[in-house]
């Protein structure tokens, strides 16, 4: 699995989280460069790898993009793609749609994507921390994971789902179109 999104989603400290692979998880442009995979213990006892990327960002240039050939690389040889997105960031749903292009340039669309909504935490005035702000327009997606990398908050149902989606269960609803 490759965590994937736009710079400063929280995809190192996901890692983190997930595998306490002690990464650097700092907010700031480019503080992932080379990719990290680590082993995690899903909850059905088998184990998958899961490797954290470089952070995207928008109109990146075709030489940022071939010196991060390595890293984007990793995604390309997933089963799975866990698009982490700030979903308290006021421009979640366009940094949504410069990964999804990203992805889209890269042809990586059949392989299948878990969208984990990460920093629900932080979402203590929202009605919901469960669903997307009803004013974001985000693409339709029902293989969604509400998380806190930060807290934990969710990683149990991401993992069932992630684990869900190896297994073949989830990867219908989760297939990216484009």
């Amino acid at each position: 699995a490759s965590l994937v999104g736009y710079t400063n989603a929280g995809k190192s400290t996901l890692l983190n989280t997930l595998t306490d692979a002690g990464v650097r998880s700092e907010s700031r442009l480019f503080s992932t460069l080379d990719p990290v995979t680590r082993r995690i213990v899903l909850p059905g006892g088998g184990a998958a790898l899961v490797t954290d990327t470089v952070g995207f960002i928008s109109k990146l240039p075709p030489a940022i993009v071939a010196a991060f050939r390595a890293t984007l690389e990793e995604i390309e040889e997933s089963t799975v793609i866990l698009h982490v997105l700030d979903i308290t960031h006021p421009n979640a749903p366009e940094q949504a749609e410069v990964v999804d292009d990203i992805l889209r340039g890269m042809e990586v669309g059949d392989i299948p994507r878990l969208m984990v909504y990460n920093k629900v935490d932080l979402l203590a005035d929202h009605a919901d921390p469960n669903e997307p702000p009803r004013e974001w327009e985000l693409p339709p997606n029902r293989n969604v994971a509400y998380v806190s990398a930060k807290t934990g908050q969710g990683i149990p149902e991401l993992l069932r789902n992630l684990e869900a989606t190896l297994d073949g269960r989830g990867t219908e609803a989760s297939m990216v179109v484009g």
